[in-house]
């Protein structure tokens, strides 16, 4: 059964780094249909299992994109750009 994630995250980002994100993520095995909402900092895709979620989170804080209320070390503060 396939499950839907919608992620608000903490840093904002542009369409650049949309390209970028949406890139790392589709990587993952079974992730599918990611969609990126620059505006509201939100990324949305379908996933199959939980640890294909949680391997999501760790690719967009890795990338300088945390979930939104997650806390983060000092060195997976900074963005993919400057936007």
């Amino acid at each position: 059964m396939t499950s839907t994630a919608k992620i608000e995250v903490q840093q904002r980002f542009c369409k650049n780094c949309s390209v970028c994100i949406k890139k790392e993520l589709q990587v993952i095995e079974n992730i599918k249909n990611v969609r990126l909402y620059p505006k509201e900092s939100l990324i949305t895709f379908n996933f199959i299992k939980a640890d294909k979620l949680s391997a999501a989170l760790n690719v967009l804080s890795k990338l300088g994109y945390p979930e939104k209320g997650e806390r983060i070390e000092e060195e997976f503060s900074k963005s993919l750009c400057s936007c």
